[in-house]
Order: structure tokens, then C-alpha cells, then sequence
């Protein structure tokens, strides 16, 4: 039976529309399904639409996975960041600029909506048929390739498919984890999923007064006795919890290992606070503290501390001194949860990185299937890092599967 397409790639985000592009490119016969209204819907939302499309630079610590750091690194070298920032600017004519303090780089145009439409554009030039909506039931494998049954649409027969369905993160957008069931029903074994890049939740009703306050912050997260990672960045104050570039990037530590969140506020240390305080022995430890951290939080961290505002820094004796420095320096954020699936930018956990071989992505448990995008176990910190690794996998996947025989 003569099949429909060549290549079925199933989601439409950023690793499904660059695979689409790419596969069309080369040569192959390609349909893009996407079962929301209306394609790239997490790209329209971020950077608050106005898409922090790439970081300005990128390590190989930025992500991260239960699977090989070769791998990763490997995968990485087949789509380096200079490349993908000249893709952008001269291919897609979308030039950006950094955005001063971040590393993030924006459009100039600023607009997440012209990404989007660039690259539909791109792939649809390219010889890619769009189906949106198109609802995807499930892939079942036959002895000749994939038949895609669709929920109240016709039946496609193709050769080979690429998965690029996305998370469970913002499930609004369409990623619902359906694309795990999918390729669970293909032989892959999936991961346990969790929020990542997720603001946390705490019941402190003293720290939850301070929402709307952002500051610097240096975090460790601390499991076991032992810094599995130390970083400087923003903390936020909500008032359910805690969010931020600095909380966001942690909180995976929180939620997959329940480790616990260390802070220094605006990164000073305990030598840098003592020669401080001692120097102001005649200030009230208000006055001295509020002019390096926010009176707001310097009131609170006081009142946590069980001391008075104005008494004198001279006055301090060492266990005193002791419980404010670490107040100052190792904060123990009092975490109860985090906000879930519905806000958290990313998933982490999916299919493990050592179900595909890493010089094409494609299934080692189903052949003529592909792989690509957020479904995988990898993702990065905030900052257009899981753009990315989106745009690496999805060209591999894409380029890959366009060249793939029997």
C-alpha cells in the first residue's frame, strides 16, 4: 500500500517545526502534525513574548540529564550555538541583540509571534505539509513503517516518524505527556517525569510579605551534606513562595532529590560580612544591614533571628553573631512544594538518552522512529538554553530521518 508521506513529524513546537524544515530540506516527502490550533504555542509565550530565542553562550553544565554527559556533549557538536545564532540571523532574518546582564538573546523585531511564523514559513517553503489542527491517537508500527490513526481525522500510513510532542510543562499548550505514551507503546521505557524550572511554594507568612521583592542572590543546593551546585542570580518573593531565575534553575534539585536551597542574599559572604559589621559597632544592626539588602527583608531576617532592630552591632556576642551571618549567608529556604506541571517551563525525566543513538536520534527500540526535543531526558536552565537543545535535536532528528533507509 502506497503510504502518504515519507516522514510523519508529530509536534510542532520548536524541536518539531526545525525537524520538519530539515527533513524537508532533505528531500523528504513531509507532513508536520500538530493537534493544538495553531502551531508553536510555547514559543509565542516565551520571554514573555517577546522569545529569548538563544543564550549568547553555552557550557555543557547549562543542562542536564540521568543519562551520559558524552552523549550530550557529542550531540551538542553537531549543531554548535555560533552556527544556530548565523541560522537565525541570515537564514531565518531574525538578527538579535543581548539583553544587557542575561546572556539572553532576543529578536530585534522582538516579537515572538514573527519566530513562530519565520519558521513555519521556513519549513512549509521547504516542501512541508502543515496539518494543524491534527490530532494524533496513537503510532502503531507495520511491516513497511508507521500507521498514525487520528481522533476523528483520516488514518496516515508513513515510512518513519519523528517524535517531537513535547513535555507535560504548560500542558495548555499541548503538551499534555501524550508523546510518552506514544513512544512507551513503541517499546521506549519513560523516565519518571517532574516539574523543572518550576517557582517553589513556602508557608512562611513573614517571607510571603515580601512578594514582589527581587534581589541577587548566590544558591547552593545541598543534598546530603554535600553542594551538588552553586550559582548567582535573582531570587523573587512571591506570595506563594519563591521564583526567579535563581529559584527556577534550583528548583529541580528540589523537586527530584529534595535537596535543600541555601541562600546568600545579594551574595555576600560571612568574610565579607564580619569586617563589615564590626566596623559599624555603633550602628543598629538595622541601619547596617539595610544598606546592603533591602530594608523589607533586613526587618524580617532580624525578626527571624530574634533580634532587636536597634540594637548595636558592637553589642553582638558571638552566638548572636553566628545565628545573623547565617541568616545573611546560609538562608534555608523553607520550601513545601512547587507550582506543578501548569507554570513550570520545563520537564525533566522522559526517555532515557541511551534508547537513541546519538549520531541520529533515532529509536534503538523501534527503527524508523525519531526522537527530538523536551520528550527526551534532557533540559536546560532558564535562558534559551532549552531552545537549544530544541533546535540541535530537531535538525539531527530531521536531517537524519530524510536520510534513513531500510
Amino acid at each position: 500500500m502506497e503510504h502518504d508521506f515519507q516522514i510523519a513529524v508529530i509536534g510542532a513546537g520548536a524541536a518539531g517545526l526545525m525537524s520538519a524544515l530539515w527533513a524537508a530540506r532533505g528531500g523528504a516527502k513531509v507532513v508536520l502534525l500538530e493537534g493544538s490550533e495553531q502551531t508553536g504555542r510555547k514559543i509565542l509565550i516565551s520571554g514573555g513574548g517577546r522569545c529569548n530565542l538563544l543564550p549568547s553562550v553555552s557550557e555543557d553544565d547549562d543542562f542536564f540529564t540521568s543519562g551520559s554527559r558524552n552523549v550530550l556533549k557529542r550531540l551538542f557538536r553537531t549543531w554548535r550555538l555560533q552556527q544556530m545564532q548565523d541560522f537565525f540571523t541570515w537564514e531565518m532574518d531574525l538578527p538579535m541583540e543581548e539583553e544587557e546582564g542575561t546572556g539572553k538573546l532576543f529578536p530585534v523585531v522582538q516579537k515572538a509571534k514573527v519566530v513562530r511564523d519565520k519558521m513555519l514559513a521556513a519549513a512549509e517553503e521547504a516542501g512541508a505539509t502543515v496539518l494543524c489542527p491534527y490530532r494524533v491517537e496513537s503510532v502503531g508500527k507495520t511491516d513497511t513503517g508507521f500507521v498514525i490513526k487520528g481522533i476523528d481525522q483520516d488514518d496516515l500510513l508513513v515510512d518513519r516518524v519523528i517524535l517531537a510532542t513535547g513535555g507535560q510543562s504548560v500542558p495548555q499548550t499541548g503538551s499534555d505527556g501524550k508523546g510518552y505514551l506514544m513512544a512507551k507503546s513503541l517499546g521506549h521505557r519513560i523516565l519518571p517525569t517532574y516539574p523543572a524550572l518550576v517557582p517553589l511554594t513556602g508557608p512562611a507568612e513573614d517571607l510571603a510579605s515580601l512578594s514582589g521583592l527581587s534581589l541577587k542572590v548566590r544558591w547552593r543546593a545541598v543534598l546530603n551534606d554535600k553542594v551538588v551546585e552553586e550559582r548567582e542570580r535573582e531570587l523573587l518573593f512571591t506570595h506563594r513562595g519563591f521564583s526567579g531565575p535563581a529559584v527556577l534553575d534550583a528548583s529541580h534539585h528540589v523537586v527530584r532529590d529534595k535537596a535543600e536551597i541555601l541562600v546568600a542574599w545579594e551574595g555576600y559572604t560571612r568574610e565579607e560580612w564580619i569586617p563589615y559589621i564590626k566596623a559599624r559597632a555603633r550602628q543598629s544592626l538595622t541601619k547596617a544591614i539595610s544598606a546592603q539588602l533591602p530594608k523589607r527583608l533586613t526587618e524580617v531576617l532580624l525578626e527571624r533571628c530574634g533580634l532587636r532592630g536597634e540594637m548595636r552591632c558592637g553589642n553582638l556576642d558571638r552566638n548572636k553573631t553566628d545565628v545573623l551571618l547565617t541568616h545573611l549567608c546560609d538562608f534555608p529556604l523553607p520550601v513545601k512544594g512547587n507550582r506543578g506541571f501548569q507554570v513550570a517551563e520545563v520537564t525533566g525525566g522522559g526517555i532515557p538518552l541511551d534508547e537513541v543513538n546519538p549520531s541520529t536520534l533515532e529509536s534503538r527500540k523501534t527503527p524508523g522512529l525519531f526522537l527530538c526535543g523536551e520528550i527526551l531526558d534532557v533540559f536546560g536552565r532558564i535562558g534559551g538554553f532549552n531552545f537549544q537543545w530544541a533546535f540541535t535535536t530537531g535538525r539531527l532528528a530531521g536531517e537524519a530521518a530524510s536520510r534513513f533507509e531500510d
